[in-house]
């Protein structure tokens, strides 16, 4: 009797490559439980890169030079499809965005693997993280201290800082203007849709492309005029009905361009 050999060793191949995709999917699962993935905030005007010191004039008729642009990005959130949220641990939820020292990626670690659609984050520091006091948070205040978005505890945290100068009208000369957004009555939360699924996997490492125009913090739905604010030869936007312009503003000023799924690079 002859014995029929190929066929029994092809079903012992396809049983040998069964259980090795087995083995293979069960470590995907495995290695595959945490991710990473970063933000990436590419600052703007008015549909243009934001260039520092260099000017341009809003629907207001005003002709500004920033030359200095930083803000807390706090309390993030990634979301599936299906509703399903992840908020990326408190204590490591806060940077800073420094234009002019171009520090502009946050990058979050181990991640719950899947595959998220949107991504919700904080302006500025949240009344409960501040009601914890300095002591509890020297690392954070000393970030905001030297990045020109804190000057005493008393008066809490900045959320904004844009500054240069400008001009207008019967405003024939450069005159330095600052907008400083701080108090917890005015913390913005933004929730952002996102146009490609940001895959998060062992191997593959998001960077979502954020588009920030700054432009929309004065000429948004609210319209602050410069020229209406100037007090001693110089213009600080930081107080009264003011500060909710900004907020609502504030929400409106981002918006995801794209998401690059990979290695963990932005794209520019």
């Amino acid at each position: 009797m002859k014995f029929q050999l190929k066929p029994i060793v092809a079903l012992l191949a396809l049983a040998t490559l069964f259980v090795s995709c087995n083995d293979d999917d069960a470590a995907e699962n495995l290695t595959g439980t945490f991710g990473d993935a970063e933000l990436y905030f590419d600052n703007g005007i008015a549909g243009n890169d934001l260039s520092l010191g260099t000017s341009y004039t809003n629907s207001n008729g005003e002709s500004i030079a920033i030359e200095r642009l930083n803000y807390i990005v706090s309390n993030v959130v990634l979301i599936k499809e299906d509703g399903t949220e992840y908020a990326y641990p408190k204590a490591d939820s806060y940077f800073i965005v420094n234009e002019a020292a171009q520090q502009l990626t946050m990058h979050l670690e181990a991640i719950p693997a899947g595959d998220y659609k949107k991504v919700r984050f904080g302006v500025g520091v949240d009344d409960a993280q501040y009601q914890l006091g300095q002591a509890a948070q020297t690392g954070l205040w000393a970030d905001a201290v030297s990045n020109q978005l804190g000057t005493t505890w008393q008066q809490g945290y900045g959320f904004i800082n844009m500054g240069g100068s400008f001009m207008a009208g019967n405003v024939q000369d450069d005159t330095a203007f600052t907008v400083y957004q701080n108090g917890s009555a005015h913390y913005t939360e933004v929730t952002l849709d996102l146009p490609t699924t940001a895959r998060v996997r062992h191997n593959e490492e998001p960077s979502i492309h954020i588009k920030t125009d700054v432009n929309v913090l004065l000429d948004g739905t609210n319209k602050i005029k410069l020229a209406d604010n100037i007090t001693d030869d110089m213009v600080i936007v930081a107080s009264g009905a003011n500060l909710a312009a900004l907020a609502a503003n504030t929400q409106q000023m981002f918006t995801v361009d794209h998401v690059h799924n990979g290695a963990g690079h932005h794209e520019e």
